[in-house]
């Protein structure tokens, strides 16, 4: 038997599809939400910078900013849907995409620079090591035996005509390095900013070499990344995000001493040692040509299988 609905009641339901009065605007009017989550280092100023001032805001977006423990972390966060973008190593991506983990680039974030490197060789002040031969049969701390760190370092071996094979790699936190090197449990570490300037200013260690620039002497190493499916359905949010970053990284770039208090606060340092760390040039183009130099090298050293196109994992 079929009940028929009051007359009042159908013109009343109507009536509610059509309203265009204060509250459905209200509704229409809400920033969208946006979930972000990145480690932290400095390649993250631009996205602090652009909701410091508004940019965000201003766009319609409402950013919540998760500080996280490890890159590792925010992959797994993202690909599972519980963070809608992060920010990490750009092997991390290159690795998901290789094990078809559904992961594409959405905005640059650091980019190497060797004029200001972000990752360099330190060995202890007094070492007798001074080229890349010397590490031959040498025991090196890295903060991981598969990521960027490590691969860079077998290429700026091999170009320098040392078995890197004779090389062994032992894992460690970047905090343990400086003590490792002291009690020389390790001959050489791949160190990162700011430990680098907190080494070499107290004395105690100097710059072997630039391990990253056997890489290209540009490329992108982190980049802001999110799932495949969320992109697809949300292609007007990421692309205010990209144009947003975009805009702040430039003005960051180019305004670093107006960013330390936030490097400070983000990177839980104080504002003295803050000001004194070489700050990270962050990109604002997403470009293929960045990132294919380190998928290469990722096959090259049995990272992934095999190398491929850097437009499969850059968001369309």
């Amino acid at each position: 038997m079929t009940t028929l609905l009051p007359r009042a009641v159908v013109l009343g339901a109507f009536a509610l599809l059509l309203q265009t009065g204060p509250s459905a605007q209200a509704q229409t009017n809400q920033p969208a939400p946006l979930h972000l989550a990145a480690s932290p280092v400095d390649d993250v100023m631009p996205v602090l910078y652009a909701q410091r001032t508004g940019m965000f805001r201003q766009a319609g977006i409402s950013i919540v900013l998760d500080r996280a423990n490890s890159g590792g972390a925010v992959s797994a966060a993202v690909a599972g849907g519980a963070i809608d973008i992060g920010k990490g190593n750009i092997v991390s991506i290159i690795a998901a995409h290789a094990h078809n983990v559904p992961l594409v680039i959405v905005a640059p974030a650091a980019i190497y620079d060797p004029k200001t490197p972000d990752a360099v060789l330190l060995v202890a002040a007094g070492s007798s090591l001074r080229s890349a031969r010397d590490l031959a049969g040498k025991t090196i701390g890295t903060p991981s035996l598969n990521d960027l760190s490590t691969v860079a370092t077998q290429a700026w071996m091999e170009k320098s005509g040392v078995d890197w094979h004779s090389v062994q790699f032992v894992e460690m936190p970047f905090p343990s390095m400086e003590a490792a090197l002291e009690q020389g449990r390790v001959q050489a570490v791949i160190q990162v900013k700011p430990f680098i300037t907190d080494a070499v200013d107290s004395g105690k260690a100097r710059i072997l070499g630039l391990n990253y620039s056997a890489v290209a002497n540009r490329f992108l190493e982190s980049a802001w990344f999110a799932n495949s499916e969320f992109v697809a359905k949300n292609k007007d949010l990421v692309a205010k995000f990209q144009r947003i970053v975009a805009q702040a990284s430039t003005y960051t770039n180019a305004h670093q001493s107006e960013t330390v208090d936030l490097l400070a606060s983000w990177a839980g340092i104080d504002q003295q040692r803050a000001l004194r760390v070489p700050r990270i040039v962050t990109g604002t183009i997403l470009q293929a040509s960045e990132i294919q130099p380190v998928i290469d090298v990722s096959a090259k050293y049995s990272l992934i299988p095999k190398p491929f196109p850097a437009r499969e994992i850059m968001a369309q």
